[in-house]
């Protein structure tokens, strides 16, 4: 199955998706809670579908009402075994999660999150007393034997925040009161707004520039109603849809959200987009197509989305933060000068830092190599491209935004699906 992306204009107004990463963290603290919490506004993509069965297997009974999901929790079951599907948020955040329990627990996983490193869960987690295993060598799946033992480690962030988000929810169910010291610490709003919703939840974390967090134990998880926001890396191809092609509403956005992908507005505003705020309804218009710099190293998830503004633009763009995309769904910094080069675009990295050299796209045959933020910004650079483009491998959008397709030819993308079978793509 693949998608072919005609030269269109964009118009009208749509709602982005609730925010995955939102709905698997309320996921967790229901899980943890005592009593029934009602989740509103509930994601449904692959992610939250991975984090809906771990709950489960923990324990925790979910009831589905269509406009809320109700989880009531069941401390008497452990888990034996997981799976996270391609999910790389809920590996690591319910790891530390699982380590609660005293039982052995086997955590595995399917598709890409089998290529993706497990060294710094294991690291963190025997820092703290953890006992693990890892028969996959580096790789999923990995055996954990809980109870954590030590009430002080120093954990790297290195890698990103989500490892240390299941850390600041699990520990404060422990008796003890721990002391994590984070070095080299990525993607800080993430941080934020982990501890935004466990003060939702009753639970209190206090930190030191984000280097020394202090985690009283005895806490307890509060069941509330909690309402899911919409997701800014979701909204994001949609705006850079609306200031390269026309004029775009989202509705329903946060203006104060401590999603990292929030900073997209940035970029657009250096682009030279109009955006207009009216409550929670965000509109953006194509103004200028200017080429821009910016710092992506908090928000990796961005750079698709940047990639496909950057590549319409007058001049050569420059997004910082490199590093930070190797270990995603797919090495996105090599993909996405892979398959844009596809396009004719003759993507530069440099250091830590990629070159997008502006200019109309020609067209062609690429594939997302099964990453959904690769599909939704080849989508989004088809959109203003001279001749169409084809995306191969498609449907992984349903990881995080499964009617993205659907939204896009709502808003006037000329989107066109078919069978086609290649050996060459």
């Amino acid at each position: 199955m693949r998608v072919r992306i005609q030269n269109s204009n964009i118009k009208g107004s749509i709602t982005p998706p609730s925010s995955k990463s939102m709905m698997q963290r309320a996921l967790a603290a229901a899980a943890l809670a005592k009593g029934e919490t009602g989740i509103l506004n509930p994601c449904r993509c692959d992610d939250a579908t991975a984090a809906s069965n771990i709950i489960q297997k923990m324990g925790a009974d979910l009831t589905d009402l269509g406009h809320k999901i109700l989880v009531k929790s069941n401390k008497e079951n452990a888990a034996k075994s997981v799976m996270v599907g391609e999910s790389g948020l809920s590996l690591r955040m319910f790891s530390p999660i699982l380590a609660l329990n005293p039982e052995p627990v086997c955590i595995n996983g399917r598709g890409s999150i089998l290529k993706r490193p497990v060294h710094n869960i294991l690291e963190g987690l025997e820092a703290l007393g953890i006992e693990c295993k890892n028969p996959g060598k580096g790789l999923l799946p990995i055996e954990l034997e809980g109870g954590y033992k030590n009430n002080t480690a120093v954990t790297n962030g290195a890698l990103g925040s989500q490892f240390l988000t299941g850390l600041l929810m699990a520990l404060p169910c422990r008796k003890e009161d721990t002391i994590l010291e984070v070095t080299n610490l990525k993607s800080i709003p993430y941080i934020n707004m982990t501890i935004d919703l466990l003060k939702d939840f009753g639970i209190e974390i206090s930190h030191e520039n984000y280097k020394r967090f202090t985690i009283k134990g005895n806490q307890q998880y509060k069941a509330i109603e909690y309402t899911v926001e919409a997701d800014w890396s979701s909204a994001a191809p949609l705006l850079v849809a609306g200031a390269l092609k026309g004029k775009l509403t989202l509705e329903n956005l946060n203006p104060y959200s401590y999603q990292a992908d929030i900073a997209i507005l940035d970029a657009l505003k250096k682009c030279g987009a109009s955006l207009h705020w009216n409550g929670n309804s965000l509109t953006v218009e194509k103004k200028g197509l200017n080429a821009f710099e910016f710092d992506a190293t908090h928000c990796p998830d961005l750079f698709p989305p940047l990639v496909a503004l950057g590549v319409h633009c007058n001049g050569d763009t420059r997004i910082k933060g490199v590093h930070r995309l190797e270990h995603k769904e797919s090495n996105r910094g090599i993909v996405l000068q892979k398959e844009f080069g596809k396009l004719a675009v003759p993507i530069r990295i440099e250091g830590d830092e990629m070159v997008i050299p502006g200019g109309r796209l020609i067209g062609g045959i690429t594939n997302s190599n099964n990453d959904h933020r690769i599909a939704m910004a080849l989508a989004v650079a088809g959109l203003n491209s001279k001749y169409p483009v084809e995306i191969g491998d498609h449907d992984c959008v349903a990881k995080s935004y499964p009617d993205f397709f659907t939204d896009l030819r709502k808003i006037g993308g000329g989107v066109a699906e078919f069978y086609f079978k290649s050996q060459f793509v």
